[in-house]
């Protein structure tokens, strides 16, 4: 049985809003900086730098969810999608290294 997380205080309520201001202020004024620089709109720039948070903070989720990170660090309970997500990265890499093998055998021998 898992036991209920801890209630917040105000204060640590109020730092917890600071901090998600902040990290989407942060999104907003890089989508300003990156519409301006690369000339696009700016919606889309927006949805770029949300998405890079979003996938920033999943990323760092998993890693320390893997064996040796933060919430396992003797590596004995590691969650069934960490698990999961190593397979999949796994393959994914094995298909990128084909493909380059392919590349670099259609360059150096042509594709007669």
């Amino acid at each position: 049985m898992t036991t209920p997380a801890p209630k917040l205080s105000g204060r640590a309520k109020w730092l917890l809003r600071l901090s998600m201001l902040m990290v989407w202020g942060g999104a907003v004024i890089g989508a300003v900086v990156l519409s301006h620089v690369a000339k696009l709109n700016f919606w889309v720039c927006l949805g770029i730098t949300a998405s890079a948070v979003l996938v920033n903070g999943w990323v760092a989720t998993l890693e320390d969810d893997l064996p040796g990170g933060f919430n396992n660090p003797d590596g004995k309970h590691t969650p069934r999608y960490a698990i999961i997500t190593g397979w999949v990265v796994r393959g994914v890499g094995v298909v990128a290294i084909l493909l380059l093998l392919l590349m670099l055998a259609l360059s150096v021998f042509g594709s007669r």
